[in-house]
């Protein structure tokens, strides 16, 4: 395959956990964190203040002078404590973004509030927007003059595949009350698109044992194994229940650390697997000349779901709006064109009969007939009297729903691949 035109350059986000902290630098941070979360409620204070004396939106550069003495701003970095009242701004401003939607009926004011106070014993994110990294890949977190003297310097090293990156933006976060932190690092990512057939389709059903069932509109199939992530959280969650007990026969009140290492874990490993599913179907998509990517969605299925007790605790466990997420921008970099597809009735109904795909209305529901059945959970029966994998049907129904593709050719054909089942890790 080729490369075309290089586009426009686009910003990546690489996190990770801080380790290797020494005991002066874990104090260091906390306290950091702590004054972040100090100086943003001052900001706020201010904000809100002057909304309610003068019905008007005090600005950024007005909240930095009512600022800019407080002591909680002298003890921080003089850039970091700016980004902070920007993070301030930003809030107040997606609050009048959301009053002027809801005027136009497009938002209830009902669910429009003030940004609000963040607790009084509470952490906040330290964002470093001037980054100066060493010649060997260390870098110091910026604080102010008399912060070093009381807690001394605290420094972190740049993982080294960001060494020839333009490293727009650094996040430190204080995670489960500031008992550990997570780094992320924003960098700019400028790649030369493929030029990949845009005729040529994948089509995913996300789903919980069968994480993402694949179906290019040439019927070839993969299946991404899901049961790894459905033992995580089963194991996660059997063991936080006797974490729970523990604590609740000793009365602790809150996060227990083994609970919030317990936690970290889990989603480092579901952020793992997640990350190698998505990097699997854009391989797959660049080794087959794929250039257009259909997925499934479905706004309410995980805030509405109701599986089962089993089933609910294992599929609103599973992120998959973050398996989405990862996709979408990597479908950016590569110039791979992504769709995503609402996707009711396309488990039910019947891609090779061509049943009628309607959008299901909550408001009201209609009860519709279609040509085949589900025989078993995994199992599909066409009305052609043959038998295919049920996801892959869904997988295929998503894609004649998007009409972005003729699959009539398919249809006719009556042949789907076995399906690969793979498992990423």
């Amino acid at each position: 395959m080729g490369k075309g035109k290089t586009k426009d350059k686009i910003y990546l986000c690489q996190s990770q956990q801080l380790k290797h902290l020494s005991k002066n630098e874990y104090i260091a941070l906390r306290e950091l964190c702590h004054l972040a979360k100090n100086l943003y409620n001052v900001g706020l204070y201010n904000v809100r203040q002057y909304y309610f004396q003068e019905e008007q939106y005090l600005k950024y550069e007005g909240n930095y002078h009512l600022c800019k003495d407080n002591e909680n701003y002298s003890m921080l970095n003089s850039n970091m404590a700016q980004q902070i009242l920007k993070e301030v701004d930003g809030a107040f401003k997606s609050f009048f973004g959301l009053i002027n939607l809801a005027k136009k009926g497009k938002y209830d004011f009902r669910s429009i509030s003030l940004p609000k106070y963040l607790k009084k014993d509470g952490f906040f994110s330290l964002v470093i927007g001037q980054i100066r990294i060493k010649d060997n890949g260390i870098l110091d977190i910026p604080m102010s003059p008399a912060f070093k003297r009381l807690y001394g310097k605290v420094t972190v090293k740049v993982p080294s595949n960001l060494k020839d990156k333009k490293i727009k933006e650094i996040r430190i976060l204080p995670k489960h009350s500031g008992r550990f932190f997570e780094i992320q690092y924003t960098y700019e990512c400028v790649e030369a698109q493929r030029n990949l057939d845009k005729t040529h389709v994948l089509s995913i059903d996300l789903g919980v044992n069968n994480l993402a069932s694949c179906v290019t509109n040439k019927g070839k199939s993969f299946i991404i194994d899901g049961k790894r992530l459905k033992s995580i959280n089963q194991w996660y969650n059997k063991e936080n229940s006797r974490l729970q007990a523990i604590k609740d026969k000793q009365k602790i009140k809150g996060t227990t650390n083994k609970q919030a290492k317990l936690a970290a874990k889990r989603n480092r490993q579901v952020k793992d697997y997640l990350n190698k599913t998505a990097r699997y179907i854009i391989n797959y998509c660049l080794n087959n000349n794929i250039g257009t990517l259909i997925v499934g969605y479905n706004p309410t299925l995980q805030k509405d779901s109701n599986l089962g007790k089993t089933n609910n605790q294992n599929f609103v466990s599973i992120p998959v709006g973050q398996l989405r997420s990862k996709l979408e921008y990597l479908c950016k970099i590569y110039g791979i064109t992504l769709k995503l597809q609402e996707e009711s009735y396309t488990s039910k109904a019947d891609f090779f009969a061509n049943d009628v795909l309607p959008n299901y209305n909550a408001d009201n529901p209609q009860t519709y007939k279609f040509s085949g059945k589900r025989i078993t959970r995994g199992q599909f029966q066409s009305a052609n009297g043959k038998t295919y994998n049920a996801d892959l049907i869904g997988a295929l129904n998503i894609m004649r729903k998007s009409n972005l593709v003729d699959v009539t050719i398919l249809q006719a054909s009556g042949v789907l691949d076995m399906p690969l089942r793979i498992r990423v890790a």
